[in-house]
């Protein structure tokens, strides 16, 4: 069975239940100089360990996804670099159920655009970012330490249940 899912742009309403989002703030900088802004500490993550960086590049693709991970015991930064990506989330039901699987019918899709960002909270499911278009980079920052139900080193890449998928358009 598929699901169907219509692109949604980044807002913080709409992003709220999977996490915060970062943008240029609607208020004045807190800090300014000959030719620059500075909006200090928009935004916290919530970490008890040095924070690992990676790079993705997310190549063009048909929109479905099958299968989603995520981390119960760590936040994670998503800031796309030089084009429009898409990235499915879905909600979490039981962070403390080590069996659980994403649910098809809570997928979200959403457009974030070059210097958006965004943190996912723990618990979220979501897979790796799609391209809005052409081929695109994005960079995610994470904890770097082990998830309380395993290290997503290994495969951390969990089956919708039901064997489902989701399209998204």
């Amino acid at each position: 069975m598929e699901h169907k899912v219509l692109i949604e742009d980044l807002t913080e309403k709409a992003f709220a239940p999977y996490g915060k989002v970062i943008d240029l703030p609607a208020s004045e900088p807190s800090k300014a100089g000959d030719g620059w802004d500075c909006w200090s500490y928009i935004e916290m993550l919530d970490v008890t360990e040095p924070i690992g960086f990676g790079l993705v590049v997310t190549k063009r693709r048909e929109f479905v996804v099958t299968a989603m991970e995520r981390h119960v015991s760590r936040e994670e930064l998503l800031l796309t670099f030089d084009r429009e990506i898409v990235q499915p989330v879905a909600k979490c039901i039981d962070i403390e159920d080590p069996e659980e699987h994403p649910d098809s019918s809570t997928v979200k899709c959403f457009r974030i655009k070059p210097g958006q960002a965004i943190v996912i909270n723990r618990g979220v499911w979501h897979s790796p970012a799609y391209p809005a278009s052409e081929d695109a980079r994005y960079l995610f920052g994470i904890e770097k330490k082990k998830d309380k139900f395993g290290d997503e080193m290994i495969n951390p890449w969990v089956n919708f249940a039901g064997g489902r998928t989701v399209r998204f358009e």
